[in-house]
């Protein structure tokens, strides 16, 4: 392959063959955090004239690319925080408390499959199969169970840890934390009491017990998944590797009935 060569008229005007490319290194500041090394592409066009007018309009395209990866990485580097205060962290686990209790009443709200004797699907299926009444309290039931036996123990796996960093991201609390910071096991605890705090709401809930969902300022992030498949995937996961045989037989509830068209 024919290699790119630089020629006059603009410090970042190169040519391959007949055609002309735009080539220039990505600048030392940035370059660690830069997805290439430099920013190298054709221009399209034989004409020398032609190029020099084109390499003038892209050197300022990539210069102002450049200048807003910058303009991001610092803005991200200024709000890394090294320890969270405890009000902040106790904001975080609010926040969470929230929002798992703001979506039990949207599950509620939507309505419940309801199933007959068989085990059959009354009425028409919804298109977004809606869980059971009593599936949805067994999920609540399974997660709260795992939590309480990490949380007992004072463990932290990679679920707690992404979990953490995705509600410090949510609308209204907007923190950045360190992954060394010595505040992560306090922060997963709280959000461990979170989890646990709210089991015990929905299950008064499961009873027909009025237990209002606290007002926020601002609302967390609503494509933020809790309650859904993957606390599923993440119990199925820890009973494999987390649990004792015995510790399974003990706390594991029974598994939720399949929907079957009629």
């Amino acid at each position: 392959m024919i290699r790119l060569e630089a020629v006059t008229g603009h410090t970042r005007l190169a040519r391959r063959g007949p055609v002309y490319y735009h080539r220039a290194a990505v600048p030392q500041d940035i370059k660690d955090s830069y997805p290439k090394a430099e920013e190298t592409f054709s221009l399209k066009t034989k004409d020398r004239a032609e190029a020099l007018r084109l390499v003038r309009l892209a050197a300022v395209e990539v210069d102002r690319r450049s200048d807003e990866h910058r303009r991001k990485v610092g803005l991200e580097r200024a709000n890394i925080l090294d320890d969270l205060t405890p009000d902040q962290i106790a904001l975080t686990k609010a926040a969470y408390f929230r929002h798992l209790l703001d979506e039990d009443e949207d599950t509620r709200l939507g309505g419940f499959v309801e199933l007959d004797d068989d085990g059959r699907v009354m009425g028409d299926l919804p298109e977004d199969p809606l869980p059971t009444f009593e599936e949805h309290g067994e999920v609540s039931e399974d997660w709260a169970t795992f939590t309480r036996h990490q949380y007992a123990r004072g463990k932290s796996d990679a679920f707690w840890r992404d979990e953490a960093d995705e509600v410090l991201g949510w609308e209204g609390i907007n923190l950045r934390l360190s992954p060394s910071s010595p505040s992560r096991p306090r922060l997963v605890r709280a959000l461990q009491e979170a989890v646990l705090d709210a089991s015990e709401a929905i299950r008064s809930r499961q009873m027909g017990i009025v237990i209002p969902t606290p007002k926020a300022p601002s609302a967390p992030s609503p494509e933020a998944p809790l309650l859904s498949g993957k606390v599923r995937e993440w119990i199925a996961e820890k009973s494999r590797a987390d649990w004792s045989e015995k510790a399974q037989d003990d706390h594991r509830q029974s598994n939720a009935r399949k929907l079957v068209m009629p």
